[in-house]
């Protein structure tokens, strides 16, 4: 009897909990998913996701290309091809059924206004160019009368509310970090708060934060249904990517929509309800081929980048990790990449790293050892630096920091004079923030610092640096350097600055390839757009001029290239970054 009792009690306390939970989560099918389109993005390091969005009538998705905005039919078709970018497009929305408006990371006004016509388009500085730069993330609302924005005033974050013709402007202060702020089909403006803790919804922007069951995380861009019913963002699984989730605001209620390897996010919603988000599309590996031209060898099967070699035993370093991309950006610079070696005597291609150099809780990439091979010079964002630092190669002393130009300042690769005394590096500079070479004296006997990081300044040259490397004598360096949106050349100078020598200069979208040069310093070799449409390795003469000759054939991008010590093989990284588009219904 006591056990029947029992028995009763604990149903009925279990009936009890399951009525006075809330409604439960929506029944619904899986999502049925439309293919559109996929983007290509046009490099690794320093590149960020293309974006797309769904035009307000579901007939259309504008999607970005590193400088290049496209325009394509959601049921097929041919891609429309807006006038180019200065710089990277970051950001991309549209303002009305035939307006876009998008962040052009290379202007001197960031925000442009495309206006699409059976004519043409016409591209002009969003509202004449007006005290636009500041502003972040715009969001226009249905009927195309208002907008909203983030902006950094004197006191922190502001939402700034404006009319459409940007004549308007009312500032309202708000806490924390708020990021991807959006309409709400009532007119209100939500947005992601992060006041220190976990990001959440926040409705109205700047209001206590909503809590879903489940509890989640939460990652904008935010889009909601047309009822209002349903708002979608993306959260982070237990693999440290992304899903797209729905969730109800008026239940509190959230449930997965999709599960991808990869991150799946970035959601934008029609006025008929056809969400579109897309699938990100990752990989990288090291492969080499001989310097004279053939076929390529993987070297690595996992996520892998930035080759160097060893200068005299059979190693080649290189950066690896999962390349979480939306988790990490939203704690960039600490993002999950690694230090690792392989031993290329040994079986090949390798599944793992045979030692791991550096791991930390921060981006840790691109070392190089000294010529003498005690030393190693890493890049890493360790102690909230962007800076380069040293170690003894037997790991028997610690990690030293050599570099101070801070974080933010996107510090390169490290790499030795063939002499062992000085470290090369490119890096921010202090004012412009332009990209430019650095020096820094080490002796790679002690590997104590013998002289001021100095800048190796290019007269009368007006291009970024993104990337150096010595020639044989320690005096001469030769560079890679963008001079023009969608233009790169390589140089040659002195170490100690003075006027560039032009080497070969190209056209190219690929902004960060690196490039490697030969031991004896006859030869360099660089990454190019070949006939087949993909990023090719390439080899020409430092001096004396020639046409490049191309060392890589097979179907596959590659960027990087790093030169073996005896001249015979140049290993790179082989890459794939695309982003695919899906329309849900």
């Amino acid at each position: 009897m006591r056990a029947l009792v029992l028995f009763g009690v604990v149903v009925g306390a279990l009936v009890a909990l399951l009525w006075a939970r809330p409604a439960a989560v929506p029944l619904e099918d899986p999502p049925r998913l439309s293919y559109i389109t996929t983007a290509h993005q046009l490099g690794v390091v320093g590149y960020r996701d293309p974006v797309g969005v769904i035009s307000p009538d579901a007939t259309r998705l504008a999607y970005t290309e590193g400088r290049h905005i496209r325009v394509v039919p959601i049921g097929g078709g041919v891609p429309q091809t807006l006038p180019a970018g200065d710089g990277q497009i970051r950001y991309l929305t549209w303002a009305d059924q035939q307006t876009l408006v998008a962040e052009d990371t290379g202007a001197a006004v960031r925000w442009q206004s495309y206006r699409l016509s059976p004519a043409g388009v016409t591209r002009q500085p969003l509202w004449g160019g007006k005290d636009v730069n500041h502003l972040r993330q715009p969001a226009w609302s249905k009927d195309g009368k208002r907008v909203v924005a983030l902006a950094t005033g004197t006191d922190g974050p502001e939402l700034w509310r404006i009319s459409a013709d940007g004549a308007t402007r009312e500032r309202t202060a708000l806490t924390g970090r708020p990021s991807s702020p959006a309409w709400t089909p009532a007119g209100e403006v939500a947005c992601v708060s992060n006041d220190g803790a976990r990001p959440r919804l926040a409705i109205p922007c700047g209001a206590p934060p909503l809590r879903f069951d489940p509890d989640l995380d939460v990652i904008g861009p935010l889009a909601f249904s047309a009822n209002g019913q349903q708002v979608f963002f993306a959260s982070p699984n237990d693999r440290g990517m992304v899903d797209l989730w729905a969730a109800d605001p008026a239940r509190n209620l959230a449930w997965k929509r999709t599960s991808f390897s990869r991150d799946a996010y970035a959601p934008s919603v029609a006025a008929d309800g056809t969400t579109i988000f897309k699938v990100q599309s990752y990989r990288t590996f090291l492969a080499d081929a001989p310097a004279a031209g053939g076929l390529t060898r993987q070297l690595t099967t996992f996520q892998s980048e930035t080759p160097s070699y060893h200068p005299t035993r059979p190693r080649i370093a290189f950066t690896y990790g999962t390349w979480r991309r939306v988790v990490d950006d939203a704690k960039y610079p600490d993002i999950a990449q690694e230090i690792g070696v392989i031993d290329l005597a040994q079986p090949l291609p390798a599944a793992t790293p045979l030692d791991v150099i550096a791991r930390s809780d921060s981006e840790d990439q691109a070392m190089a050892w000294s010529p003498n091979g005690r030393w190693i010079a890493f890049h890493t964002h360790r102690e909230m630096s962007d800076d380069v630092w040293l170690r003894p190669a037997d790991g028997k002393g610690p990690d030293r920091r050599i570099t101070f130009l801070g974080r933010g300042a996107e510090v390169g690769w490290p790499r030795w004079s063939p002499d062992g005394q000085t470290v090369l590096l490119d890096g921010a500079r202090s004012g412009d923030g332009r990209s430019v070479v650095y020096r820094i004296g080490v002796d790679q006997e002690s590997g104590e610092v013998t002289s001021e990081l100095r800048e190796v300044r290019a007269e009368g040259f007006d291009g970024e640096i993104t990337h150096a490397e010595w020639l044989p004598s320690s005096t001469t360096v030769i560079a890679i350097a963008k001079t023009a949106p969608g233009r790169h050349a390589v140089i040659t100078m002195p170490v100690t600055g003075g006027r560039p020598h032009l080497v070969h200069e190209f056209a190219t979208e690929h902004d960060f390839p690196g490039l490697g040069v030969s031991a004896d310093g006859r030869f360099v070799a660089f990454t190019a757009p070949a006939a087949d449409g993909f990023f090719q390795i390439f080899r020409m003469p430092v001096v004396g001029g020639g046409a490049p000759v191309q060392v890589t054939t097979d179907p596959s991008h590659k960027t990087q290239p790093a030169w073996s010590p005896n001249g015979s093989r140049i290993a790179f990284t082989v890459w794939n970054y695309d982003a695919v588009f899906f329309a849900m219904q």
